[in-house]
């Protein structure tokens, strides 16, 4: 399984690079990528919590887009097609993708810590390239954290915050 893993790092890296030069990225990578994220987890889990747990994900992905329609909406006073103005499709079929690669907790950590980091990460390109398109790479900077996710999974080093110590420290509040 770790050379799936593999080729799903360098989907990823190519997503990345993809989305930051050209503001936009190839349909044919997510369904390479779906694979690299799924056919690791389908073979650690039973299909039952495989299914319930893509589905709790694509309706948390749901609430959220379906948040933002309404927000937009609400402070428009009529309805605006927000894709392509406001996300792209890629970066909605992007996280539609995630969501197939992720347990619920880590896909809510995941997609919440990595939309926030977007907006930081975002500045420093501007700051470090004033000639950059003023369209935010959302699918690039997440896959750029995914690669980083995944590369210390498969180096033998999870992410502090997918430990058990560090959730067994945020629950018990010490």
């Amino acid at each position: 399984m770790v050379w799936i893993q593999l080729a799903a790092l360098l989907v990823l890296g190519m997503i990345v690079w993809e989305d930051l030069r050209e503001r936009s990225i190839h349909w044919w990578w997510l369904p390479l990528l779906a694979i690299g994220l799924a056919l690791p987890r389908w073979n650690g889990l039973p299909n039952e919590d495989h299914v319930w747990q893509v589905t709790f994900n694509l309706i948390f992905l749901a609430l959220q887009v379906g948040g933002t329609f309404l927000f937009l909406l609400l402070r428009n006073r009529a309805w605006i097609n927000p894709v392509d103005r406001f996300i792209g499709l890629g970066d909605l079929l992007f996280f539609a993708v995630l969501a197939l690669g992720f347990s619920s907790a880590h896909f809510m950590l995941f997609l919440l810590s990595g939309l926030a980091l977007c907006i930081p990460a975002y500045l420093l390109l501007v700051r470090l390239w004033p000639s950059t398109a003023r369209t935010v790479p959302t699918a690039g900077f997440l896959a750029a954290y995914l690669f980083l996710w995944k590369a210390m999974d498969l180096a033998g080093m999870p992410p502090v915050a997918l430990t058990a110590s560090v959730a067994q420290h945020l629950l018990a509040h010490e």
